[in-house]
C-alpha cells in the first residue's frame, strides 16, 4: 500500500511515519503544497497514493483545502469514487463542527490528535488494512492521555494560576508613570519573590560596596529590564512543581528549556525586532505551557509506581500541547499574540508576512534545542535552514553568538531561580 503523511510538525510526522513502517514505507511532506506536488507525481509515474493522513492546520494551505484540490482534481480526471485516494484528516480537536466540515469536504475519515497505533488501526480496518496492534504499554498512556484530555475539555481540571504579580508588574512597568517605589510594591505582594530577588542583588554577579536590604535598592542595582524577567521567571517557577517523581524528571527538564528560550527570544529580539523586546522573555517562557498542564494533570492520575515509558509519553504531549497551550493563555486572559504564538510556535514553513514574534519564538525554540536544552525529540537540525532564521536575516554567526549567551545565562539564572 502507498501512504502520504501530511504534518508540518517533525515529532508528529515521524510518530505516524513509524506506525505505519510496521505494514508500508509512507512517504511524509510537511507542508499542503509538498502534498499536492506528490500527489500529482505518484499519478504521473502510475504508482498513485491509496492513503493520505491529512493534517488540517498547516501554514501555507490547510488541510482542508489540500483535500478540496485533490477531489477537484480526482473529478476533473474522472477518477470514480471507489478509485479515489482514501484521506484521512488530522485534527488537534474534536469539535463537531470541525469533523463535519472534513467529512462535507470529501474526507473518508478523520483521527484526533494524540494519534496511537489503536486509533490508526481501527480507522484502516474500515478500509479493509491491518496494522500492529499497540503494546500494553502504549495503551495505558494513551488512554491516560485521552483522559486528561477529556477531563480538560470538560472544565474538570483545575487549571493552574498564574501569579498575579506577573501582570501587575507587566502592567506597572508599561505605565510611563510608573515609578520604582510603585513597581517596587507591586513585587513586595509576593514575600518568596522579594527575598529571591534582593538574594540575586546580592549575589556575585551584581554586588556592590553596600548590602541590599530593600527590593527599591535591588531594582535600581539590578535595573528594571532584568528585574521584570527575573521576577517573570521566579513567578513561573511555582508552575512546574508536581509530587510525582518520574512526571518531575520530565518537568524539570521542561522548565529548564522554557528559561531558556525566554532568554533566547529576549536576545533574538534585541538583534531584529526590538519593539518586542519587553514581551520577549514571558512569551518565550510560557510557548510550552500546554505541555506543563498535561504532565502536572498526569500526575494526578499516574501511579508513582507506574514505570513510564517517558519517551512514548513525551511523544503523546507534544502532539496537543500547542492546543492545549493557547486554550490555558485564552483562560488567563493572556494578550491574543501570546495565545497565537503558544499555538503556532512548532510550524515548521512560514511564509514572509508571518508575523514576526512567531518567527522569534519558533527560532527560539528551535536554537535552545541545538545547545542542549531541548525538551522534545527534534534530532538534528540546521538553524540556518529554518524558514524563522531567513525571515528574520539573522547569519550564522548571529545564532552562534546567542546560543553561546543563552548558555552563560542558563548557568548562572537557572541555579538563581531555583534557590
Amino acid at each position: 500500500m502507498k501512504v502520504l503523511i501530511v504534518d508540518d510538525q517533525l515529532v508528529s510526522r515521524k510518530k505516524v511515519q513509524k506506525i505505519f513502517e510496521g505494514f508500508c514505507t509512507p512517504d511524509a511532506v510537511d507542508c499542503g503544497q509538498a502534498a499536492l506536488d506528490a500527489y500529482r507525481k505518484s499519478w504521473e509515474d502510475e504508482a498513485p497514493y491509496q492513503l493520505i493522513t491529512l493534517d488540517i492546520s498547516m501554514p501555507d494551505m490547510n488541510g482542508m483545502e489540500v483535500l478540496q484540490t485533490i477531489r477537484e482534481q480526482e473529478t476533473a480526471q474522472g477518477i470514480s469514487k471507489d478509485q479515489q485516494v482514501k484521506v484521512l484528516m488530522v485534527t488537534s480537536t474534536s469539535d463537531k463542527d470541525t469533523v463535519v466540515t472534513c467529512i462535507q469536504a470529501g474526507c473518508d475519515d478523520y483521527l484526533v490528535k494524540p494519534l496511537n497505533k489503536e486509533a490508526i488501526s481501527a480507522k484502516l480496518e474500515k478500509f479493509g488494512l491491518i496494522v500492529a496492534k499497540e503494546t500494553q504499554s502504549e495503551s495505558t498512556l494513551r488512554k491516560m492521555v485521552e483522559t486528561t484530555i477529556e477531563r480538560f475539555n470538560r472544565g474538570d481540571i483545575e487549571l493552574p494560576v498564574m501569579p498575579q504579580v506577573v501582570r501587575e508588574i507587566q502592567s506597572a512597568i508599561d505605565n510611563a508613570a510608573s515609578t520604582i517605589d510603585a513597581i517596587s510594591q507591586v513585587i513586595e505582594k509576593d514575600p518568596s519573590i522579594s527575598l529571591k530577588l534582593i538574594a540575586t542583588a546580592n549575589s556575585p554577579i551584581f554586588r556592590g560596596v553596600d548590602k541590599i536590604e530593600t527590593v527599591t535598592q535591588a531594582i535600581s542595582r539590578i535595573g528594571l529590564k532584568d528585574v521584570q524577567d527575573l521576577v517573570t521567571a521566579i513567578a513561573n517557577k511555582s508552575l512546574y512543581e508536581t509530587k510525582n517523581r518520574q512526571l518531575k524528571q520530565l518537568l524539570d527538564k521542561l522548565w529548564l528549556h522554557s528559561l531558556a528560550c525566554g532568554h533566547a527570544a529576549r536576545l533574538i529580539s534585541e538583534k531584529t525586532v526590538r519593539q518586542f523586546i519587553p514581551r520577549a522573555f514571558l512569551a518565550g517562557l510560557v510557548h510550552d505551557i500546554g505541555s506543563v498542564l498535561l504532565l502536572k494533570s498526569l500526575g494526578e492520575i499516574i501511579s508513582p509506581k507506574m514505570e513510564l515509558d517517558q519517551a512514548e509519553l513525551v511523544n503523546s504531549v507534544w502532539e496537543v500541547h500547542t492546543s492545549f497551550g493557547s486554550a490555558l493563555l485564552d483562560k488567563w486572559d493572556y494578550s491574543e499574540d501570546l495565545v497565537k504564538l503558544a499555538r503556532l510556535h512548532e510550524w515548521t514553513r512560514f511564509e514572509p508576512d508571518t508575523e514576526k514574534p512567531v518567527l522569534i519564538i519558533n527560532l527560539a525554540d528551535n536554537l535552545t534545542h541545538s545547545i542542549g536544552f531541548g525538551f522534545f525529540d527534534k534530532g538534528e537540525m540546521d538553524l540556518t535552514a529554518l524558514d524563522s532564521t531567513r525571515l528574520l536575516e539573522i547569519d550564522a554567526d548571529t545564532l552562534d553568538a546567542i546560543g553561546q549567551e543563552v548558555s552563560a545565562l542558563m548557568s548562572e539564572s537557572a541555579k538563581r531561580i531555583a534557590d
